[in-house]
């Protein structure tokens, strides 16, 4: 009985393991010399700063812009629409005090958005 144990969970193994060899091994790559060492590059000083992103004004902003917007989708920009339709926002604290979209997508928006 010992020995058919032993036999039956060796083949058990065996066969485990056949996907983890079946995978193949890559080849070592050869190794490759250290670059050369080179002076850092100077920045550029040729008055090309990098493009800042526009904040959304809610209070003009189209549909298609406040889809755009993280955590704002078809429904909530349609509900900020309705809601600036009745009064345009004055600032963040009106905006968040009308409670026009969830707390959560409020915070995602608040540093790309302006009034």
């Amino acid at each position: 009985m010992s020995t058919r144990r032993v036999l039956v969970t060796s083949a058990v193994l065996a066969l485990l393991s056949v996907p983890a060899f079946a995978q193949g091994t890559q080849p070592m790559q050869p190794a490759h010399p250290a670059p050369a060492v080179t002076a850092p590059a100077k920045p550029s000083t040729t008055g090309a700063a990098t493009p800042i992103a526009a904040k959304t004004n809610l209070n003009t902003a189209t549909a298609a812009d406040l889809d755009k917007l993280p955590q704002i989708g078809p429904a909530r920009s349609k509900l900020i629409i309705e809601a600036r339709a009745k009064e345009k926002f004055k600032s963040w604290d009106d905006f968040v005090a009308r409670k026009v979209v969830p707390a959560d997508a409020a915070a995602a928006i608040k540093d790309v958005v302006t009034f």
